[in-house]
């Protein structure tokens, strides 16, 4: 993943990105719903089809009704996810309607903010992490998101990696920006693990660091 600091996307300002972290399972079954009307007819809850039929609606009555039920009914869940991008998806078209060019709808599972997505990464030393090298890190990392209009929201030193939460600007690569930080900090493996899919365990990134994963386990990866 390489992009040229200096060359922004022309089309970061026609994306509009689901802000709530929504499991990508249930964004998936969302579109499938919508795009399928035999699947749509078949064995599907009541709630499900009446949030799509609003959804693809695209008005505002449809969006206040969406959202009164988010509010008010007692959802949970997978239905509460579902409700939250048949909302996202219904204030999508309203907008496509107002507007002369037309926007696309992007997921992360763990959500981001209007022009960026939020990432998870992990990285780990090539002799461990000391104190000062995990501060360093944070000091870099921090400076490189800044320059690219992105956020180092997090940074925590575990065992045997580091973990950041990093909300990156859609205006550039995310790889650029975890390849400029690493350029920064020498006693770090090249490697990394990154994703904007879920929180992954320890065990994971300890199965990442020994090998065990497979290529297509990454929602991202180098």
């Amino acid at each position: 993943m390489k992009s040229s600091l200096k060359e922004k996307s022309k089309d970061s300002e026609n994306i509009r990105n689901v802000e709530e972290k929504i499991p990508p399972l249930v964004f998936s079954e969302f579109f499938h719903y919508l795009e399928d009307e035999d699947a749509l007819a078949g064995q599907v809850s009541d709630l499900k089809r009446e949030l799509i039929t609003m959804a693809l609606d695209g008005s505002i009555e449809s969006y206040r009704k969406i959202e009164k039920m988010i509010k008010e009914v007692n959802l949970t869940g997978d239905s509460k996810d579902f409700a939250v991008v048949a909302l996202n998806y219904c204030r999508f078209k309203i907008e496509n309607e107002l507007l002369d060019d037309p926007m696309d709808m992007v997921s992360g599972g763990l959500g981001g903010t209007a022009n960026k997505m939020r990432y998870y990464l992990a990285l780990s030393g090539k002799d461990g992490i000391t104190r000062e090298q995990f501060e360093h890190l944070e000091r870099v990392f921090r400076e490189v998101t800044e320059d690219r209009d992105s956020v180092l929201e997090e940074v925590k030193l575990h065992d045997f990696y580091v973990s950041l939460l990093i909300l990156g600007s859609f205006d550039y690569a995310v790889g650029d920006v975890v390849n400029a930080g690493l350029r920064g900090c020498d006693f770090l493996q090249k490697d990394y693990y990154l994703t904007n899919v879920e929180i992954p365990t320890d065990e994971r990134i300890r199965d990442w660091l020994d090998g065990k994963l497979d290529d297509d386990e990454f929602s991202l990866k180098t």
